[in-house]
């Protein structure tokens, strides 16, 4: 999956149609791939049952969350195949997301967990289905710690301290009312409305066309700009490892 969002974003560099075109938004959603329909997941998090297995983690089922803790421990120690994956999600999607020079919105259309959450963080706006679906940062239930890049992540894009320690400190499943009262999220719209207010969203941001244009749009200004406003979690996930100490300064 993190490979496919690296040569999806590629596209967007690369194509055509897209690589010398200013007037561009990103939206992201969830799509089942097999009929192309959104689905109930927007991101379930990482794959915890590879990241086990990576790890030569022998425990049993009855006690995943204890498996999990223990592979994303052997991570920070440079152990397994999993720092790699993390720090590749971090430096080549999570970052690349958080500076694209235009509009990025995601459009959760259901549970949006751990690493699905920091996808959604990475984009400069959140809109979230009602009725279904819930927002959590897992990893105090899952007994692991955050990793620099996704503490960081979360203190640049959460403004709100208080929310910020409920939803870390105590795993908090936050509906989509819940989310929008807390400041996690920009809107909330039932799921037939959701993808068509991004759109609508995505293309009022479009920087030549749109209704208040940038005139003198620059995108490597843009992207510049976005560095100077999150430079701390640019930072940890463009150079941060897994293996950085939890006080460790980027």
């Amino acid at each position: 999956m993190i490979s496919l969002l690296v040569q999806a974003l590629h596209v967007i560099d690369t194509h055509p149609l897209l690589n010398h075109m200013n007037n561009k938004s990103l939206i992201i959603t969830g799509i089942d791939q097999d009929d192309f329909k959104i689905c109930k997941f927007f991101g379930n998090g990482l794959d915890l049952e590879w990241m086990m297995k990576a790890s030569n983690n022998q425990t049993t089922n009855d006690n995943g969350g204890a498996a999990a803790a223990a592979a994303v421990s052997a991570a920070t120690k440079n152990e397994n195949p999993t720092s790699q994956m993390i720090e590749m999600f971090n430096s080549q999607v999570l970052a690349k997301i958080l500076t694209l020079p235009f509009r990025t919105v995601a459009a959760i259309n259901g549970h949006c967990i751990g690493a699905g959450l920091f996808l959604a963080l990475a984009c400069d706006y959140r809109f979230m289905r009602t009725e279904r679906g819930y927002i959590q940062w897992p990893e105090a239930r899952l007994g692991m710690r955050l990793t620099k890049g996704f503490a960081e992540l979360s203190k640049d894009k959460i403004g709100d301290y208080a929310v910020l320690r409920e939803g870390l400190l105590t795993a908090k499943r936050y509906t989509s009312g819940e989310a929008l009262a807390s400041g996690i999220i920009d809107g909330e719209y039932p799921l037939e409305e959701l993808y068509p207010a991004a759109f609508r969203f995505a293309v009022e941001g479009l920087p030549e066309t749109s209704e208040n244009p940038l005139d003198y749009f620059d995108p490597k200004a843009y992207t510049e700009m976005k560095m100077e406003i999150w430079c701390t979690s640019y930072r940890a996930l463009k150079f941060g490892k897994v293996s950085d100490l939890p006080h460790s300064r980027i």
